[in-house]
């Protein structure tokens, strides 16, 4: 029997914690002490707000935003499991820049682990597409053409190999029969288990990154003198 994967598990939690905060928001209260003259009960103090969470690779990340009209263009990039968020006005969405920022890593990632795996599994694939499809998480074409969803960078890594490894296999086996399980096994040996993942958590996959403005900050301006 296959280890356990201890990525995914983690990921797998944490998803299921973050369900149970939007539905019982009361139970994730931090307490503290009753004010002075008070009576002796225990006060509760929401944790600390972000602008929201944006999910990469299994982690659900804080994100920060800011608004600076002097800048050009937004911005958004990744640093230390956080996501920081320049708007230039309120009108951006700062969940589509997230949606966008993801899109053009998932193209790097995944042709780049594409490429390692498909060497283990000495096969060779033509072009690897990107896209926004929300009915497959991937599909290999008779001209050896990968397609993903982008919205793969969400998940761990473990669960990105195994649905790569999915449609490499298909260059080998162009079906679903047992030699096609068979060589998906092969080479990912706990692949239920990530499947079990995709099914947990296909709705938070495929939901957009929840960034709102009410936690806009705006850049702080120094005067010259």
């Amino acid at each position: 029997m296959a280890d356990i994967d201890i990525e995914t598990t983690i990921s797998d939690v944490k998803l299921f914690l973050e369900k149970l905060k939007g539905e019982l928001p009361e139970v994730f209260t931090k307490p503290t002490p009753a004010t002075e003259g008070a009576e002796a009960e225990t006060q509760t103090q929401p944790e600390q707000e972000t602008a929201g969470k944006v999910l990469y690779l299994g982690n659900l990340c804080d994100a920060e935003l800011t608004l600076n009209p002097e800048q050009k263009q937004p911005t958004v990039f990744l640093a230390d499991n956080k996501f920081y968020i320049t708007l230039t006005n309120k009108e951006q969405n700062p969940s589509t820049l997230c949606e966008d920022f993801l899109r053009r890593q998932a193209l790097d990632f995944l042709t780049a682990r594409a490429k390692e795996l498909a060497a283990k599994m000495e096969v060779t694939f033509n072009n690897l597409t990107v896209k926004d499809q929300k009915s497959l998480w991937g599909s290999c074409s008779q001209k050896n053409n990968l397609n993903f969803s982008y919205r793969l960078i969400k998940m761990p890594r473990a669960v990105i190999d195994y649905l790569i490894v999915h449609e490499l296999a298909h260059l080998i086996h162009f079906d679903h029969s047992a030699d096609f399980w068979a060589t998906v096994e092969k080479f990912i040996p706990d692949y239920k288990q990530h499947r079990r993942w995709l099914n947990n958590n296909k709705y938070a996959v495929m939901a957009q990154s929840n960034v709102s403005l009410e936690n806009l900050k705006e850049q702080d301006k120094t005067q010259e003198v």
